[in-house]
Formats: C-alpha cells, structure tokens, sequence
C-alpha cells in the first residue's frame, strides 16, 4: 500500500477543516459547506479509485477474466 496516499487524504482532511474552520469564522457558513464537500469528495474520489485497482488485482489473481 502506498504511503503517499495516506498523507494526501490526511492532507487533504486537514486542508479542508482549516479552510472550513476559516470560512465558518468570517461569517461565509456557505462557502464552508462547499469546502468541506469538495474536500470529502476528492479524499473520496482517492479512496474510489485504490478500490477499482483493489479490484482489478484481485480479478487477475482469481483469473476471473
């Protein structure tokens, strides 16, 4: 499993929970939403795309197609 991945979704997590913090500060309790579901929607799209590679190994090795 690849480390990096780790750190980019952690990353990403303490990222958006600044910027959300940030925004609910000032007032912006919209734009803090909008932050806070882009960011889980690209940790998301991370997690989404390790699975389908999950997957596609798991196939080859059960010679499944």
């Amino acid at each position: 499993m690849n480390v990096e991945l780790i750190f980019q979704i952690a990353g990403i997590g303490i990222l958006t929970s600044i910027f959300h913090t940030l925004l609910k500060q000032a007032g912006k309790e919209e734009y803090s939403f909008i932050a806070t579901l882009a960011g889980v929607s690209i940790a998301l799209i991370m997690v989404v795309q390790l699975l389908a590679e999950l997957l596609s190994k798991v196939k080859s090795v059960f010679f499944l197609s």
